[in-house]
């Protein structure tokens, strides 16, 4: 018997597109709600205003966001209620920001001066 010659490779085109590879980073901020004057149930809602402020002032808008309800609706919840707001990711430079509610009346929060993290997952409290 003959040896088999082994075959030779075949090179495929592959469209470039499909070699690019393109990083997706996002900001993931857990938000728990609490209120020292309030027992039981309140309203909660998340205006689309809502943004990442880095420090050098550029946005970063909110993606995606759970268990609480869009503006206008409301959801009753039982304090403390934790929620997810997930952000676009912040820029590589980026040491601290801002988490701000941007509505047209009273009653939009503020967590100031986080302190970026190597996750880019936080926890603040509201």
């Amino acid at each position: 018997m003959s040896p088999i010659a082994p075959a030779e490779p075949t090179v495929l085109s592959v469209p470039e597109e499909l070699t690019r590879t393109q990083e997706e980073r996002q900001t993931i901020v857990h938000c728990t709600v609490r209120d020292a004057a309030q027992t039981g149930f309140m309203l909660i809602r998340i205006w689309p205003s809502t943004f990442l402020i880095q420090s050098n002032g550029t946005r970063k808008k909110m993606l995606w966001f759970e268990q609480i309800a869009p503006y206008p609706h409301w959801l009753p919840v039982l304090v403390p209620h934790t929620f997810t707001l997930i952000f676009e990711g912040l820029d590589r430079d980026c040491t601290m920001f801002d988490l701000v509610e941007e509505i047209p009346q009273e009653g939009g929060f503020c967590v100031e001066g986080i302190q970026r993290n190597a996750l880019d997952v936080y926890r603040v409290e509201m």
